[in-house]
Parts: C-alpha cells; sequence; structure tokens
C-alpha cells in the first residue's frame, strides 16, 4: 500500500513495467517540471563492467548515460557497478532501477554538471570513493581532462529540474548528496540515508549569490 501521494501515482499500478514513463507524472516540489528521459528510447543496461571511460561499451551504463539524445535508462538484470571514474551524466535521462537490485558501490560516484532534466530513481549508491581523475569522456563526441573528485555519491553542479527518488545511499567519502553552483528545481523525495554525517549540501560558498 502506498503511503505518499508519489508512490500512490505509480507504485500502486499493476501494469507499471509495461508504462514506466508514467513515473514522470508523479513527481512533485521543485522539481515538478523534471521528465527526464520520458521523450526518448529505452536503453537497456546489460553489462556491469566499467573498464573504458573514453570508450564506453554499448550496453553499460556508462555508454547509456554519454548520450546526447533523451533516454529512458533501465536494467536487464540486478547488478552491482563499480565505477572507475565519476559516472559524468548528460541532459534529459532517466537511470530507472526498478524490478531490480541495482547497487552502485565500491568506486566513484554520478555526477550531473550544467545538466538539466535528469531522473534518478530507485537504486543503491554507497561505499563511495574519491575519483582519481583524467581523461574521461562526457558525451558522445567530446572527453576532457577531470580534476580529483570528492566522493560524493551524487553531485548536482550548476543543474536544474533534478529528481531523485528511492535511492538507498550510504557511507561516500565526502557527502551523499552536493548540490551547488546555483542547481535548483531539484525534488529529493522517498530517499533513505544512513551511515552517515554529511549527508547532503545545499550551496556551498556564501560568496557566490546563486547559491
Amino acid at each position: 500500500m502506498a503511503t505518499n501521494p508519489i508512490d500512490s501515482c505509480w507504485r500502486c499500478k499493476k501494469n507499471w513495467a509495461k508504462n514506466r514513463k508514467i513515473l514522470v507524472k508523479c513527481v512533485l516540489g521543485f522539481g515538478h517540471k523534471t521528465s527526464g528521459g520520458s521523450n526518448g528510447d529505452y536503453y537497456l543496461v546489460t553489462d556491469n563492467s566499467d573498464d573504458d571511460v573514453l570508450n564506453p561499451k554499448p550496453g553499460t551504463l556508462r555508454h547509456a548515460v554519454i548520450q546526447k539524445r533523451p533516454l529512458w535508462i533501465i536494467f536487464a538484470r540486478s547488478m552491482h557497478i563499480k565505477l572507475s571514474q565519476e559516472l559524468i551524466v548528460q541532459s534529459h535521462k532517466t537511470i530507472d532501477g526498478c524490478g531490480a537490485d541495482v547497487h552502485i558501490s565500491y568506486g566513484c560516484g554520478i555526477t550531473l554538471q550544467f545538466v538539466q532534466n535528469v531522473i534518478i530513481h530507485n537504486i543503491h549508491i554507497h561505499h563511495i570513493f574519491p575519483s582519481s581523475g583524467g581523461l574521461i569522456r562526457d558525451s558522445e563526441d567530446h572527453f576532457g581532462f577531470r580534476t580529483v573528485g570528492d566522493g560524493d555519491g551524487i553531485s548536482i553542479f550548476g543543474s536544474s529540474n533534478i529528481w531523485l527518488d528511492h535511492i538507498s545511499m550510504s557511507e561516500s567519502q565526502d557527502g551523499l548528496i552536493d548540490a551547488i553552483q546555483g542547481s535548483t528545481a531539484i525534488t529529493i523525495s522517498n530517499c533513505h540515508f544512513t551511515h552517515h554525517n554529511d549527508v547532503m549540501l545545499f550551496g556551498a560558498s556564501d560568496a557566490y549569490s546563486k547559491d
């Protein structure tokens, strides 16, 4: 039985697996305009490896999130994904772990930097360590040098229209969720945070007016 308006909107639907994108009608709060990858195709993640951050293998989560077109990303089975570097997500994406037990763990975290319209839903993120930096592909047609990361579970930097829902998070090296550099229109709902002190950071500097 659903106990809140978001869950009652989708979770009790018997055919949710055939109509996953109904989820976008359920977002409330500051991120209520977020639609993620609902205007795009489904992308099925079949491979939990993350061996090549410059030329990600098709079927991996990293290959999915760097695509420039809208995508609704789902998982072929339950899996643990150990990210070798931060996972840089392009705009107009949904990462939807419903129907599988998906863990991003014992590696690097997720970065939303200068993007918009991203949904992350129903995954576990835990035991996140700082990224070592280096050359990382952030889109189909671009890669660049990244500095050493802080070890955040999810880093939201200069981004808007973000919805984080039903995410279980614990034990990141730095914060579980950082939302900084003027990030706005964000809803964080139905999430579970444990075994951590610095859970959420909203705005990082008094000197930056947009924070």
